[in-house]
């Protein structure tokens, strides 16, 4: 999603702006309240983020950090080790971040501070749904096609770069029997309630736009743009060049053919590819 946006926002800004681009655009991880968004002007602005699974973001964030990076075995006592260094950053992530507002959790009322979160975006997508989410924003924002293509980066079996020059291998994720209980457990319902009732919302709210938009078109159009991106891997996997390659040897940003990091990579392919053949 963030190389989209980031891709977007340098095609748009070419022909909106005088200094011919790109718009403004944020690619980080700081809080939506750190960056004081509430003050952001809401009729020059579109505020969007993305959520994914709670359960699957914690495993991910384990098998990408540990052991990917730091090459940590994943036991059942070095997943908890990692459970209790940073609670914050896995008790209901996702909340605490989107939000505007100086929120409570565990005196608040969650609903409220939920429905909140949904009024103050323009729209959020869903990871699990990712192409579905991109059809949806391109028919909500006037886009076309061309607009929301991508070439995916930081897939399991691949290398991304980490800091310095350095090049990871990224292992792809499992569960140990451990982990599987402790995910299942009441605790961890309890400890996520926050998040999962959010991502359950967003879920729900991208079923209803779906819905006033007209599911058979929102449905047609996804199939296009599945096609789209087929052709996409076809035409662009041989022409875009990432910070590692598939060796794991570190070729640096500028030779490489992203905006930033592993973000946005392919794109001048991307804006010459015609779809015109498409049926």
């Amino acid at each position: 999603m963030a190389g989209v946006l980031l891709r977007l926002a340098h095609r748009k800004g070419k022909d909106m702006l005088e200094s011919g681009g790109p718009c403004r655009m944020r690619v980080d991880h700081s809080s939506a309240r750190k960056m004081k968004y509430r003050d952001r002007d809401k009729k020059r602005s579109f505020m969007i983020s993305m959520l994914r699974h709670p359960t699957k973001r914690v495993i991910s964030q384990y098998f990408h950090f540990r052991v990917s990076d730091f090459k940590e075995d994943p036991t059942d006592e070095n997943f908890m080790q990692f459970f209790y260094d940073d609670p914050f950053h896995r008790s209901n992530y996702y909340t605490k971040d989107l939000t505007l507002n100086k929120i409570k959790l565990k005196t608040g009322n969650v609903t409220k501070i939920v429905q909140d979160i949904l009024d103050e975006y323009n729209f959020i997508a869903i990871t699990e749904r990712m192409d579905e989410s991109l059809v949806v924003m391109k028919m909500l924002l006037g886009l076309d096609f061309q607009d929301i293509l991508y070439m995916s980066a930081k897939k399991h079996g691949s290398f991304t770069s980490g800091e310095g020059q350095r090049c990871i291998y990224i292992i792809p994720s499992f569960l140990t029997d451990g982990m599987k209980e402790f995910f299942a457990s009441e605790y961890w319902k309890a400890y996520m309630a926050a998040d999962n009732l959010l991502y359950d919302a967003a879920r729900k709210s991208l079923d209803n736009t779906i819905e006033s938009l007209g599911r058979s078109e929102v449905e047609a159009q996804v199939k296009f743009f599945k096609k789209a991106q087929k052709l996409v891997s076809e035409k662009c996997a041989d022409r875009t060049i990432y910070r590692c390659n598939d060796k794991g040897e570190f070729v640096g940003i500028k030779n490489s053919t992203c905006y930033m990091w592993d973000i946005g990579c392919g794109y001048e392919c991307l804006n010459e590819i015609s779809l015109e053949n498409i049926e």
